[in-house]
């Protein structure tokens, strides 16, 4: 059942408390009704209890009304907690103030009873609807903390570790939800198969489409060596997977396997910004023909393409979101590759990509981030 609504009266003066109670309880109203003297009567009650409305006269022995209406809209547990102001005076002035405190509604000495009882009823069902919104909020907020664990879930929960290979991760969701998806497969004690992902939008549609890639990950092992056909059938997969649905979804996607033995990078591409590849002396792209994201069309074909690696080698991939961060002395949003983060007339130094990798974290740990960031570095130690 329901409980009644919460209603606080404050007036210094008893006859009017009575006046105010007894128009409330003619009105057929259902209400708790509890009274205040003076300020410090109203901060307890009003810390308390869970209120629903406050009617508030402006004069009171210790303080003033518009400092408790004040008070009251800046608190965050109370803010939205409508608030009547009663006053003997009609002054425009005095008006102005009470919206400034933040008053939602005003009442003139002496209260007519009618106008009470329409100003209450109005702020009441107010309130109701803020009440339920704020339910509905925090069911959603607690459905989308479930959706994050879950979503994290899917991510690798460590890096694998390797002798001679350091790799470094860093994944960031711009959202509780995030649409960058990366997973390390190890494929045998010599290959290790990296795959990065960008599911387009954020949310919980972006959650199932990663969790569906998870799942499709564990169903193409016989794919792991093979990039182009490790692509070609997650795509006619995740095509299926959309085909249901009327949004435009796709994802981008970059899948590689790194064979320790022989120091190699097989690679392909389904429309993902190219990975940089600094081989010692300069940072190299691995653009091969990038093929169309992922799930828009079935039956595509993926090429791959391999490159030598040598010891001191870092492999650098990436999601296109660190375009939305001012890095390297330029504005968020005017770069839409890697090349354009350096100048391209002079080789980039492996000291430049790991500044650019700090300024990253950096940036991502004390600001709000626009869209979701993730990097996946591999150097070649030995």
């Amino acid at each position: 059942m329901a409980r009644k609504p919460n209603v606080l009266l404050v007036d210094d003066y008893e006859v009017n408390l009575d006046l105010l109670e007894a128009y409330l309880e003619l009105s057929g109203i259902p209400l708790e009704i509890y009274k205040a003297r003076n300020g410090k009567e109203a901060y307890a009650i009003i810390e308390q209890y869970t209120l629903d409305l406050i009617l508030l006269d402006v004069m009171l022995p210790d303080t003033s009304g518009y400092d408790i209406c004040r008070w009251v809209k800046e608190h965050k547990l109370y803010q939205n907690i409508p608030i009547i102001m009663i006053t003997a005076l009609n002054d425009k002035k005095d008006m102005l103030q009470g919206l400034q405190a933040g008053a939602d509604e005003f009442l003139t000495k002496p209260v007519d009873s009618h106008e009470l009882i329409l100003r209450v009823k109005n702020l009441l069902k107010m309130k109701s609807i803020t009440n339920d919104l704020d339910d509905k909020y925090m069911q959603l907020h607690r459905e989308l903390m479930i959706a994050t664990e879950l979503q994290k879930s899917f991510l690798p929960h460590k890096v694998p570790q390797y002798e001679n290979v350091y790799i470094d991760v860093l994944y960031k969701p711009s959202s509780f939800i995030g649409g960058d998806f990366y997973d390390f497969i190890k494929i045998d004690d010599t290959h290790l198969g990296v795959l990065i992902c960008d599911v387009k939008g954020h949310g919980v549609a972006s959650a199932m489409i990663t969790a569906t890639i998870k799942f499709q990950i564990y169903d193409l092992k016989k794919q792991y060596l093979e990039p182009g056909l490790f692509l070609e059938q997650l795509n006619n997969r995740l095509e299926q997977f959309f085909r249901g649905t009327e949004n435009d979804y796709f994802v981008t996607a970059f899948y590689g396997v790194l064979d320790l033995e022989h120091r190699t990078f097989l690679f392909s591409n389904a429309g993902h910004s190219a990975p940089g590849l600094y081989n010692g002396s300069s940072l190299q792209f691995l653009d091969n023909d990038n093929g169309l994201p992922l799930g828009i069309l079935a039956d595509l074909s993926y090429d791959q393409k391999q490159v030598q690696l040598h010891v001191g080698d870092e492999l650098f991939l990436y999601t296109d979101g660190i375009f939305e961060l001012p890095l390297r002395g330029r504005k968020a949003k005017t770069c839409s590759s890697i090349h354009e983060l350096f100048d391209e007339s002079a080789p980039v130094t492996i000291l430049q990509l790991r500044q650019l990798k700090e300024e990253i974290s950096d940036w991502v740990a004390r600001e709000q981030i626009a869209d979701d960031i993730n990097y996946i570095s591999i150097e070649l130690l030995s």
